[in-house]
């Protein structure tokens, strides 16, 4: 049997790589401009291997059908026939390596039931809240970020005028330095107000925010 390939091993062009690695997230990578709809662009998800390094994978939507019920969260495969894409001028993709493995046509899809099991099953590389602002020009790669909750604001509207709703966050280091989070749609919606507020009366609340990107000013959910 054909050998696979150590993510840290992976160059930006090889076409037909083999993997061996536990899938440690999955999403939907969605258009949120109103015009198409929340459109799928993409399942994208993590990548971890024995060695403890990370990439991204990326199935285009063209073969959503193809390989959606083939991926889940948390499950270790050997995956063939990826090929590593550039993604140094993409942006909102994890920066994890300098590709990204994106699936084709034919590549293959074997899930393990017993090898793996000592790839841990969650990894995070949480930005430092000083390094934000050059996140902020560079092309606005996903970031993970944690923090202690200081302030919950309420879900509410951008502006006036605007039909788009928001909540706005702030979260301390041990710095204790502050950062604003703006959790967008049914990110701001969903996140549980009163249960942290609750907790926060028993003592620190400790959140980590996975995908979300940078300006200038703040962080904005993006999950």
């Amino acid at each position: 049997m054909e050998s696979t390939t150590k993510l840290k091993d992976i160059t930006v062009g090889q076409q037909n790589c083999k993997v061996f690695a536990r899938v440690i997230r999955l999403w939907d990578a969605i258009n949120t401009n109103p015009r198409y709809g929340n459109a799928l662009i993409s399942i994208d998800g993590i990548l971890l291997d024995e060695d403890g390094c990370m990439a991204q994978i990326s199935v285009p939507k063209k073969f959503e059908k193809q390989f959606c019920g083939l991926l889940s969260q948390g499950s270790a495969y050997i995956i063939s026939n990826v090929a590593a894409i550039d993604i140094r001028s993409k942006s909102y993709v994890y920066r994890h390596q300098n590709y990204m493995l994106q699936f084709k046509q034919d590549t293959k899809v074997d899930l393990l039931h017993s090898r793996g099991a000592d790839i841990p099953t969650l990894s995070l590389d949480f930005c430092p809240f000083y390094q934000l602002p050059q996140k902020a020009i560079d092309s606005k790669p996903l970031l993970d970020v944690i923090g202690v909750i200081c302030d919950v604001g309420p879900y509410d509207y951008a502006s006036q005028t605007s039909q788009h709703k928001f909540r706005k966050t702030k979260i301390r280091n041990l710095e204790e330095q502050t950062q604003e989070l703006v959790l967008w749609g049914q990110h701001g919606e969903s996140f549980d107000e009163e249960t942290v507020l609750k907790k926060s009366q028993e003592g620190i609340v400790i959140a980590i925010f996975a995908g979300v990107t940078a300006t200038l000013q703040r962080f904005t959910g993006n999950l």
